[in-house]
């Protein structure tokens, strides 16, 4: 049986195979996580309960509730199997920083209703082969449907240092996404939106159907090198502090990766 892939399961292949061997080939699951990763998914819970509210229930929310909600999702799903890399900054910081970020993004976005939502944290299947024979899984933080009937491919980030607009025009996830978006909304125009949250800056992007069938082949390739690697080296970087595996005990007198080559 073929693997099944996602975006980040072939970012994962490309940042380190060694870290790709352990999660995808070889299962290990470890109950560790980054303090970073957390605080994305705080605010993205924080996010998607607010839209459901504004369009679904038609409550308009107030920003002392948004910002409140997020903090309740923070004490309640906080766990002691998450780890501070940066040992400069506290917890609290990282909260405080989220608590900012969510307030910012509703002084840009409220009401919530300038358009139809189509999908929030919507599952997808993306063809990459004319028969489907090989297709990718992908989930979207939000599918909009604009007045003009246009259709915008929403993402929400929480890193620290904005990309450049080259980064976003080259970027694989959404242009991905825009290719199973096609297989449900039809022959619309297509925005790619990125929301950096932590600087409150959009950045947008549009791909022709030239390059998202270049996408498809480039990817093609990707995954048939992925599935015929036998030899899954270290890539040492500054990635390594926030793996997982990194000096976690294997259970057989050493670790996972100890981030050296």
């Amino acid at each position: 049986m073929s693997e099944t892939f996602s975006h980040s399961r072939l970012g994962c292949y490309e940042n380190c195979k060694h870290q790709y061997k352990l999660k995808y080939r070889d299962k290990i699951r470890v109950e560790k996580d980054t303090i970073e990763r957390f605080l994305g998914s705080m605010v993205h819970l924080t996010l998607e309960y607010t839209y459901k509210k504004a369009n679904f229930e038609k409550v308009a929310p107030d920003k002392g509730q948004v910002v409140g909600l997020f903090g309740w999702y923070w004490r309640r799903k906080w766990n002691d199997n998450i780890v501070i890399v940066k040992r400069q900054y506290s917890k609290e910081h990282y909260r405080s920083v989220g608590e900012k970020a969510v307030a910012r993004y509703f002084d840009q976005y409220a009401p919530f209703t300038q358009n139809k939502i189509l999908g929030l944290e919507q599952k997808l299947n993306i063809k990459l082969d004319p028969d489907g024979l090989r297709v990718m899984t992908g989930v979207i933080d939000r599918i909009d449907e604009k007045p003009d009937g246009s259709v915008d491919i929403v993402d929400y980030k929480t890193g620290m240092n904005p990309p450049s607009q080259k980064q976003i025009d080259e970027e694989r996830q959404l242009a991905l996404y825009q290719i199973g978006v096609k297989e449900l909304v039809g022959e619309r125009k297509i925005r790619l939106v990125w929301n950096y949250l932590m600087s409150g800056i959009e950045y947008t992007s549009e791909r022709s159907d030239a390059q998202l069938e270049a996408l498809k082949r480039d990817t093609l390739l990707l995954i048939e090198e992925v599935e015929s690697t036998t030899v899954f080296d270290k890539h040492p970087s500054g990635l390594c502090n926030y793996c997982e595996y990194l000096n976690h005990d294997d259970g057989k007198g050493g670790v996972y990766c100890d981030g050296k080559s």
